[in-house]
């Protein structure tokens, strides 16, 4: 059960930051919009990611768990701060490309998805330890 657990979450986890994140991210009309339906699919994904990470908690190997959920928990805080910065900034394109608002939150962003594939490239880690 541990397996099927950590597939799906590392599965979404793939499907995530290799697939809907540079799709969505890419685009250069309507970027505001792009990025809020990310961020809807992210904290859709965030209240299954923390089901499946508890419930491997409870089954699995402890350490590996709380490593996981610590790992999920920092890219929930991230995208905390994404979305009350943004809610202050209004629509991100009536800033120029390089306006220190834009620049930081593209910047905050881009740490958003790294902390995502690190998250991915953990959980494969452990899934194949898992295998073994």
């Amino acid at each position: 059960m541990e397996i099927v657990l950590l597939s799906l979450y590392a599965g979404s986890l793939f499907l995530i930051v290799s697939v809907v994140a540079p799709v969505l991210l890419r685009t250069d009309i309507d970027k505001d919009r792009a990025g809020s339906f990310y961020g809807r699919i992210l904290w859709r994904f965030y209240k299954i990611a923390f089901f499946l990470l508890l419930v491997y908690l409870i089954l699995g190997e402890k350490w590996f768990g709380i490593l996981l959920l610590t790992g999920l928990s920092l890219n929930v805080a991230i995208s905390m701060w994404l979305r009350n910065y943004k809610r202050a900034l209004g629509n991100i394109e009536d800033f120029s490309l390089y306006a220190p608002e834009r620049v930081r939150f593209r910047k905050v962003s881009y740490i958003s998805t790294l902390v995502l594939l690190m998250n991915f490239l953990l959980s494969t880690i452990i899934l194949l330890k898992e295998v073994r």
